[in-house]
């Protein structure tokens, strides 16, 4: 799913016709004559260039004694490869100077159908997790639980194409390359996500010699960070090794205000604070068989563990007010996990142009054992012991193993103006998690909790085909394609012997309509059908009793939910700008949604369940515009309108609302190579079935200082949150029940300061050891101070 673009070709003699080994081959883009890559000519002649973005470049071509040679070639989503033909070189009697270049990647790309934010040009990120690196994304919103939203709905979220057992805090920034957002995907992608496809793609550096980067960091609260990054590139292999470490507290503060109907109410207090480390590392070897053939094979290790203790005071009032009781809840727990992955990767591309055929398999394993007590103090309203202290303990386990096995394949037609692709793909998830719970007996002996208690197991099998047929007449194209499906999930309760299972076949179709206008615009048309389907957590049957007045449980019963999505969007580049404005509409069937009762007089249970329909009404604004040659600013704005239908669940009960959310990056190039990052983001009032999330915003910055005449040192000085106002605010309701409002402030205002040394080089010599007389000439384009940025 990473927008890779690759080019290839052959280096020959004019007169000889003979093979030029060794040339230096160069892409330049073509705006501003900045150099995105190089490589050498094989001793047959043949070259080879990966890991291009979209856009329009230039390929240069030279080699001592003979005359430079270029050819203009662009890149385009639709249209990331390229056989470039062969390459004539005119003998010269003129000598290629050196010259040494730099190329600048923007932070974030606008295409129609993608957008894709480089996560290695945002400073605010820099030593922290994905979750820190999707806050910054536009369009993108994340809360103070790290709960991701693409457009008020939920996106299905990949690392370099893959599901991934980890959670987005486990994934280190400083590890990935980009994100990509796919609003609407085309029936090649998976079904799976309401709002699309957020692929987060990890760095893999291709660049000749020996190069790498080292990184370390500090920040307020306890928190560390460091890694290294190494990649030996000798054709025909690629070495790379990633090594991450991160450590960073987990604090929580909440307040908790219930009004009960029977004339009750209840205040409660909470605090958590948690610490751990995480560690990871990685490796990957490329082998480049020839042009047409590549194998890559990378692995991956980690793990981490964390502690955490909290604390939840909770006080119980009577119709007058007046206080009739209180108790103090204290946890304390210690967690460990770890996990290994590993991918094989084959890729042909044929002699017919863009025409391709890849074959992809790996595996993710995921295992995390704990352990921890819960003890409950009751006291009446002069704080005396109300009766026995109440002591539970617990341990818990659990392992999730992912395997997939994908294969596409791509044939253009009507020479190159139609394209046919077609793919397959099988993903197996097979988990297992229990959790014992021990209640302490007035005798100290400990008895298990039966229904605190629980042994789960799942196997979740997805079989999915699809065929894709795009086509452009003139300067009107279009696409339509099928995916199907096949969803079957089973779990079991292992203690109590029972089974539920749900079989889910689909057919998912997509219809993608553009038009070009004059200049750099494009009109877009397109529709899919989408499904999102329940998470372990959300059908998981377990009870959750850390707060013994909220409780949390699962829904083995619950449905998927489908939606069908309709976008008309309107792209606009205009110099250095680009502006993308896009009106869409969702309807959502069996929607999911959280649902909260009251069990008792002061306990409620919070579940999951579909409600009978959603539509959402919105217009998405995003530009990206230079204010001067120095400042940069990206905004985005999503309007929308929801209505929810949930009289299935309770008769009348419905909600309807307006909500918006914007944010905004400013990118600003200050005298002495300064770089000053700012990124703020609000969003409104948004309704639920129940109620609504209030507001809530925040502002991150960033600067940036490169040192040493080659610029290989960086130091990084970020803050996140900086006025502490990113939180989470619920208002719930159940009519002639209670009426509830939640507070929850997690720690989010931190101040870091980040180093990184880039060491090495693009040294073309690994290729071939070069001849005396050649020594003191190096090749052109050679990259110093390491790699650009």
């Amino acid at each position: 799913m990473s927008m890779s673009g690759h080019v290839y070709g052959k280096v020959l003699d004019a007169k000889t016709n003979k093979a030029v080994s060794f040339a230096t081959v160069g892409v330049i883009h073509a705006k501003d004559s900045s150099v995105v890559t190089g490589v050498l000519s094989e001793s047959n002649g043949n070259f080879s260039v990966d890991n291009l973005r979209p856009g329009e470049f230039l390929l240069r071509i030279n080699f001592i004694g003979y005359e430079p040679m270029y050819k203009s070639f662009a890149l385009t989503p639709q249209s990331m490869e390229k056989d470039l033909g062969n390459f004539k070189l005119q003998p010269s009697s003129q000598m290629l100077k050196e010259a040494v270049v730099t190329a600048d990647k923007s932070t974030f790309e606008m295409a129609i159908d993608k957008k894709v934010f480089n996560v290695d040009k945002n400073l605010a990120s820099k030593g922290g997790t994905a979750t820190d690196a999707l806050r910054q994304v536009p369009t993108v919103n994340v809360d103070i639980d790290g709960n991701v939203s693409l457009r008020n709905g939920s996106p299905t979220i990949f690392v370099d194409g893959k599901k991934s057992p980890l959670t987005l805090d486990q994934i280190p920034a400083d590890e990935i390359e980009n994100i990509e957002i796919i609003t609407n995907p085309s029936a090649k992608y998976d079904a799976d996500g309401m709002s699309g496809i957020i692929n987060i793609t990890l760095k893999k550096d291709r660049k000749p010699g020996v190069n790498g980067m080292i990184m370390a960091g500090v920040g307020t609260h306890d928190q560390y960070n460091g890694g290294v990054n190494l990649n030996i590139y000798k054709k025909p292999l690629n070495f790379t090794l990633n090594y991450f470490a991160n450590s960073r507290p987990r604090i929580m503060d909440g307040h908790t205000d219930r009004t009960n109907f029977n004339n009750t109410y209840l205040s409660q207090q909470s605090h958590e604070y948690g610490t751990g480390l995480f560690q990871v590392g990685r490796v990957g070897l490329d082998y480049f068989i020839d042009n047409r053939n590549t194998l890559s094979l990378s692995g991956g290790i980690g793990g981490g563990n964390h502690d955490e203790n909290g604390t939840i005071y909770s006080d119980y009032f009577n119709a007058g007010k007046e206080m009739d009781s209180s108790s103090i809840r204290t946890t304390r727990e210690k967690n460990n996990f770890n996990f290994i992955s590993g991918d094989l990767d084959y890729t042909h591309n044929f002699a017919k142009e863009k025409e391709q055929l890849t074959v992809q398999g790996s595996y993710r394993r995921f295992k995390g054992p704990g352990n921890g007590s819960y003890v409950t103090n009751y006291l009446d309203p002069d704080s005396k012991p109300l009766r026995d202290v109440n002591t539970q303990q617990f341990s818990s386990g659990g392992s999730n193993n992912i395997y997939t096995f994908q294969s596409d394949y791509t044939d253009p037609l009507n020479e190159g103006k139609a394209k046919l692709d077609g793919g397959v793909k099988a993903t197996i998830v097979k988990s297992n998690n229990y959790s014992n719970v021990l209640d302490k007996q007035s005798d100290g002996s400990y008895i298990k909790d039966l229904l605190a208690s629980y042994n789960y197991s799942f196997k979740q099998r997805d079989y999915a085909a699809y065929v894709n047929f795009s086509n452009q007449l003139g300067n009107f194209g279009y696409q339509a394609g099928l995916r199907f499906e096949q969803y079957d999930y089973t779990g079991t309760l292992i203690d109590s012997n029972y089974s539920f299972n749900y079989n889910k076949p689909g057919l998912f179709p997509s219809i993608f309509l553009s038009q070009k206008l004059g200049g750099n615009q494009e009109l877009q048309l397109n529709y899919s059908r989408r499904v999102d389907r329940p998470n372990f957590w959300q059908i998981s049957p377990r009870i959750d009793y850390e707060d013994p007045q909220n409780l949390r449980k699962g829904n083995p019963e619950l449905e998927p939910e489908y939606t069908n999505s309709f976008e008309f969007s309107y792209n606009n580049i205009f110099g250095a700008s680009n502006f993308l404005a896009t009106v869409y509409f969702r309807n959502t069937n069996n929607l999911i949604t959280s649902y909260v009762t009251p069990i008792s007089n002061d306990t409620l249970l919070s579940t999951f369940v579909n409600a009978s329909s959603s539509n959402t009404y919105g217009a998405e604004l995003t530009l990206r515009s230079p204010v001067t040659d120095w400042w940069t600013i990206t905004a985005n704005a999503n309007l929308f309108q929801t209505d929810i239908k949930a009289s299935n669940i309770k008769t009348g009960l419905s909600n309807s609302g307006f909500s918006w959310f914007a944010k905004v990056n400013s990118e600003m190039r200050l005298p002495a190579s300064f770089v000053l990052q700012l990124t703020g983001n609000y969003e409104a009032d948004r309704v639920i079935p129940q109620g609504k999330e209030k507001g809530s915003g925040s502002l991150d910055v960033g600067l940036k200082k490169d040192f040493l005449q080659s610029k290989a040192l960086t130091v990084t000085l970020s803050g996140s949150d900086i006025f502490n106002t990113d939180r989470n605010r619920r208002y719930t309701e159940s009519e002639g029940y209670f009426t509830q409002d939640s507070y929850r402030k997690r720690l989010s205002r931190v101040f870091k300061i980040n180093l990184s040394y880039r060491f090495g080089k693009q040294d073309f010599s690994l290729f071939k050891r070069k001849p005396k007389q050649q020594q003191g000439n190096d090749q052109d384009m050679m990259m110093q101070g390491g790699p650009d940025e």
